[in-house]
C-alpha cells in the first residue's frame, strides 16, 4: 500500500466542541454496558412483563 492510499480509520481530523462531546458521551455508554451490575441495581432491577400492546410484535 502506499501513502496515497493509507486510511486512518478511527481518527476524526476535525472535531467541534459538539462531535467532541457525543463521542465522549458515547464512550461512557460503551463502557456501562461492558461493566455488570451490583447486588443493589440488580435486585431493583426486576423482570417485568410485556404490555398488552406489545404482545402481537413477540407473537
Amino acid at each position: 500500500m502506499n501513502e496515497n492510499t493509507k486510511e486512518n480509520k478511527g481518527l476524526i481530523k476535525e472535531r467541534n466542541q459538539q462531535q467532541w462531546k457525543l463521542h465522549q458521551q458515547l464512550a461512557h455508554f460503551v463502557k456501562d454496558l461492558d461493566r455488570l451490575p451490583d447486588a443493589q441495581e440488580a435486585r431493583l432491577n426486576r423482570p417485568k412483563s410485556a404490555p398488552q400492546n406489545l404482545l402481537p410484535m413477540v407473537f
